[in-house]
């Protein structure tokens, strides 16, 4: 072994060369899966990792190839990659290095950081090298953050940015698909009263519970429950006619007065938590309709508005035709 003149310690050269190295050892301790390919598809080479990511074992993995890749929203990489697997990438293809989706043995959808190498023989193309990286751990620490910053902290429901983000999103699909939407707002009747009384926590405690009234109502994956402001929420329903929204918000305006929250400041109704319940529902009759989400959110509010001038503790509902 070579040594260095300072201190008899191996030298770089020396060191980076093992006379004992052993590449099948170091892939088997390696996190990383290695799958080689020939260009017609055939799998030449699977590293022992690549078991632990995906869940078949070296004699079953060439028969899933074809459908390891998840081919979701379009996507050039995930769709060069597929091509690669089943053999029919040529090899002037450009090689994918992505984060991308794929399919495992239980049935789940994995994350991996993929890259490719073309591996040439005599200065010719001959096979394929991708390597996966698990990101398992750092795709759910990106969901968590996302969570974070869409997440109303004290309810859990979404925030009124997370909020107004999917109701341009499906109110853009209601349009394109001519669908009824139905948006209801729901405004705590005298709800600065609770804190005034009982203190901020009982006020919390009031906001809490009103949530989750909503999000039992909201049931569909679909629906969607926010809280917009200190005492006031929102529920999203995607794709639900002038019945189902007039039923829903007439449940919602009744559970919430069933709660049965003390509230000394809303002698109208019994001195308990009550609500303004503010209903619109729209669809669009024609395509080309371009009215915009914010005609759906200003005739929810001016439903909800009119409730509370006649008193609190009820329904205003308004139906509109868009493009008739």
């Amino acid at each position: 072994m070579a040594l260095d003149q300072n201190g008899g310690t191996a030298s770089g050269a020396a060191a980076s060369q093992p006379s004992n190295l052993n590449f099948e050892t170091l892939l088997s301790l390696s996190g990383d899966a290695i799958l080689q390919l020939g260009l017609t598809g055939t799998l030449e080479y699977a590293s022992p990792s690549a078991a632990r990511l995906f869940g078949w074992d070296s004699e079953k993995l060439p028969e899933h190839l074809s459908d390891l890749v998840y081919l979701g929203p379009p996507n050039p990489e995930a769709e060069t990659l597929h091509k690669i697997l089943s053999g029919a990438a040529t090899p002037d293809v450009s090689l994918p290095h992505a984060d991308l989706q794929l399919r495992s043995a239980h049935g789940s959808l994995v994350w991996a950081e993929v890259t490719t190498h073309l591996i040439e023989k005599g200065g010719e193309p001959a096979a394929f090298a991708v390597f996966f990286r698990s990101i398992a751990r750092q795709k759910e620490l990106e969901g968590l953050l996302e969570a974070a910053t869409q997440t109303d902290t004290l309810t859990g429901l979404f925030n009124r940015r997370a909020f107004e983000d999917t109701l341009n999103r499906e109110w853009a699909i209601a349009l394109r698909e001519n669908t009824h939407t139905t948006l209801i707002k729901v405004s705590v009747d005298k709800f600065d009263a609770i804190s005034e009384q009982y203190g901020q926590s009982a006020a919390d405690d009031c906001v809490t519970k009103v949530a989750d009234v909503l999000k039992d109502t909201a049931r569909r994956p679909a629906d969607v429950a926010a809280r917009i402001s200190m005492s006031e929420f929102a529920l999203l329903l995607p794709r639900t006619h002038e019945m189902g929204a007039e039923t829903i918000s007439a449940y919602i305006q009744v559970a919430i007065q069933d709660l049965g929250i003390p509230n000394p400041g809303n002698t109208a109704h019994n001195g308990v938590v009550t609500a303004s319940v503010g209903t619109a529902c729209a669809v669009a009759e024609h395509k080309g309709v371009l009215e915009s989400s914010e005609f759906l959110l200003a005739a929810s509010e001016s439903c909800v508005f009119q409730a509370r001038q006649e008193g609190g503790n009820r329904v205003n509902f308004s139906m509109s035709v868009l493009g008739g």
